[in-house]
């Protein structure tokens, strides 16, 4: 009797210990926003892609600019099929990833996506699924919003597990910036919020926004958000993009790339895994989608 209660009791323990693998395989989930276009956002996202990558992370990045993306020019990327194939030809989302530098993994927004993000409840579920399906492939998935967005890429942004806000310390960047923030604030009060100062003319002017933004966070909408760090107004950014490479691969011991260097340790110092914050990142779209539907 005894020896079967153990045995009952090391299958129990295996099952546990299966399901806890299981959860560790599942990706966090961060959207990278801002207030405003011309931040650098995009770039930021790319080369925090990058930088995960390189801890040896499976990434995958998201060009959620439905209708501008770019980040394939950051990464010269012929962009060739797009999450637009997801939802016309029933090209399988799996079938849409590109690799990138450093071994990331993403996927083209595409210039002609916009009307399709407007969705029946086949394409809810539809996309739903392979989501589901990719948050067991990755360590992380990041979402590069855009500017212009609709309630389904707001859901997205929205059921993140993690926001991260790219501001500079010009004062509508950093006001849209708050208003983005309110805005997701008040759809869930629990989300766990990064900062980065873009394009600050000194470390101190980055750190002073930085603050700013964050205390005005705690004080309106009771939120503290972490500070990652500020980067700083380089120009080697500039000839990055227009050699269609990331600024941390082309110019690894610029300035900025030196600075984005301890941003990414910072944010990858936070714990990676948790299971049941990952499997809520499903269970909030397909709330959202519903809330949607039957608003």
């Amino acid at each position: 009797m005894n020896d079967q209660a153990a045995s009952l009791r090391k299958k129990m323990m295996q099952k546990t210990t299966d399901i806890e693998i299981l959860r560790e395989r599942r990706a966090k989930t961060l959207a990278v926003v801002s207030g405003k276009g011309g931040v650098g956002k995009s770039n930021i996202s790319v080369n925090l892609a990058i930088g995960l990558a390189k801890l040896n992370n499976k990434v995958l990045l998201f060009d959620m600019d439905i209708g501008m993306g770019n980040i394939y020019h950051l990464i010269s990327k012929d962009p060739g099929q797009s999450i637009a194939d997801f939802f016309t030809k029933n090209t399988p989302l799996t079938d849409l990833i590109k690799s990138g530098p450093e071994g990331i993994a993403f996927i083209h927004g595409g210039s002609a996506a916009a009307q399709l993000f407007e969705w029946d409840d086949t394409y809810t579920e539809k996309w739903i699924s392979a989501l589901e399906q990719l948050v067991d492939e990755y360590d992380y998935i990041l979402f590069d919003m855009g500017a212009g967005a609709t309630k389904e890429s707001l859901n997205i942004l929205i059921a993140a597990e993690e926001v991260l806000v790219v501001t500079t310390s010009e004062p509508t960047a950093m006001t849209d910036a708050y208003s983005m923030i309110k805005f997701i604030c008040l759809r869930d009060d629990e989300k766990r919020f990064y900062l980065v100062c873009n394009r600050a003319d000194s470390e101190e002017e980055g750190r002073k926004t930085a603050e700013r933004l964050q205390k005005t966070m705690d004080t309106f909408l009771q939120v503290s958000p972490n500070i990652l760090g500020s980067l700083p107004e380089d120009p080697t950014v500039r000839q990055s993009v227009k050699a269609g490479q990331p600024f941390t691969i082309a110019f690894p011991d610029a300035r900025i790339s030196t600075a984005f260097d301890i941003i990414v340790n910072r944010y990858a110092g936070v714990p990676v895994f948790d299971g049941q914050k990952t499997i809520g990142f499903i269970n909030k779209l397909r709330r959202f989608f519903k809330e949607r539907r039957d608003s």
